[in-house]
């Protein structure tokens, strides 16, 4: 598919309110993280959980949605279930048995940026214009997951939530990049 190429009617829209959506999503996770401290109200896991959940079904109803569309996005079911795994990781406490905080985040990322790996390939497959946005957006969660397992806290620091938070803005502005024309 070329530059000039029909898309099925919505299919841009969907696929570019759905990264919307899961960047609006990690930028309130990282809000919520970075006024922690202040208000005390929800724990950090609770909201990584609850929030991974939800991102979870916001890929997965589109993936459902567009099954008749010939550039079916696949990685929509990769990105859905990293973040449900992930999600019920941190809900069930189970991730945090085996690992710290900080490291699940950082190991939650590190799928992330092998899951926008993976988009950007079918994206350059596909011949999307602008597919290096994904890659660009790609590295940088690998550079933060980075900066997440270097953390040697038993908590996320004010830096690492501020990360997640340019993660989330870094989806939203791939969504306009890609399919926001």
């Amino acid at each position: 598919m070329t530059a000039g190429a029909e898309f099925l009617k919505g299919f841009k829209r969907t696929v570019c309110w759905t990264l919307f959506t899961a960047g609006a999503i990690i930028v309130l996770m990282g809000a919520l993280g970075v006024l922690n401290p202040i208000f005390r109200s929800i724990s950090p896991p609770l909201v990584m959980g609850w929030g991974l959940i939800i991102s979870g079904v916001n890929y997965f109803v589109p993936y459902f949605a567009l099954r008749k569309s010939p550039l079916r996005p696949r990685w929509f079911f990769v990105l859905a279930t990293v973040d449900a795994v992930f999600g019920v990781l941190f809900l069930t406490r189970l991730g945090l048995l085996l690992f710290k905080f900080s490291t699940l985040v950082g190991l939650w990322l590190i799928f992330l940026a092998c899951a926008r790996f993976y988009m950007a390939y079918f994206n350059y497959k596909a011949k999307i214009p602008c597919w290096w946005v994904t890659l660009t957006v790609c590295g940088y969660v690998a550079l933060a997951a980075a900066a997440m397992m270097a953390n040697s806290s038993d908590s996320l620091s004010l830096l690492s939530w501020n990360a997640l938070i340019m993660t989330g803005i870094f989806i939203v502005n791939e969504g306009r990049k890609l399919f926001g024309k």
